[in-house]
């Protein structure tokens, strides 16, 4: 019986706008999408910023070791950021689970900007945890998160699902044991939840 449903948040509660925004911004500055969002995932993760050992200052002036932008940090950033756009059916789906009687909770790779994210729509509330890498030193990228995260909200593996768009994420999830849906399109998405916890 599920118990606690896990979100992510880019690619399902919101539009996964760090690619997106990333594409545009290589498609204005004339750069080769592909390398520029490698470049961009490579300065991310050997930094430690996503774990929150690096802060978003050297993020940003290391990538611009790469790159000679036109634009500004503060433009760029505006970029990704509406990309981020909230899906209002995702929030209307959270708020009927919550009515059923289950719990919810983020399960999140992102770093400080989640905060922002919140600061600008207003959806922690909706959830009882909020599990974010930055602010967690661990990732989904390790297994170990999954039980951990679990155990907090004092479960069972078998007694949650976690909903992500990211294959890896799954794989990894379902061999600790949770339910998943793969989160490709929302309609289908939602469906799937809608099913698996009858609501």
């Amino acid at each position: 019986m599920i118990k606690v449903v896990f979100f992510d948040f880019g690619g399902v509660i919101a539009d996964e706008g760090w690619e997106k925004g990333l594409t545009e911004i290589a498609g204005l500055h004339g750069f080769d999408s592909k390398k520029f969002f490698d470049d961009a995932c490579d300065v991310l993760w050997s930094t430690g910023y996503m774990y929150g050992r690096a802060d978003e200052d050297t993020f940003w002036r290391l990538f611009a070791e790469r790159y000679e932008f036109k634009m500004t940090r503060d433009e760029m950033r505006r970029v990704i950021f509406d990309r981020f756009a909230i899906r209002p059916q995702v929030i209307e789906l959270i708020k009927r689970v919550n009515e059923a009687g289950l719990r919810t909770a983020i399960l999140s790779d992102q770093v400080n900007w989640l905060d922002e994210f919140n600061d600008m729509y207003g959806f922690f509330g909706l959830f009882e945890k909020v599990y974010n890498s930055y602010r967690l030193g661990i990732g989904k990228k390790h297994p170990e998160i999954f039980p951990m995260v679990c155990a907090e909200m004092g479960i069972e593996p078998a007694e949650a699902l976690f909903v992500d768009d990211n294959e890896g994420h799954i794989g990894r999830a379902k061999a600790c044991g949770l339910n998943t849906v793969l989160f490709k399109d929302a309609a289908d998405g939602i469906r799937e939840i809608e099913t698996i916890i009858s609501i």
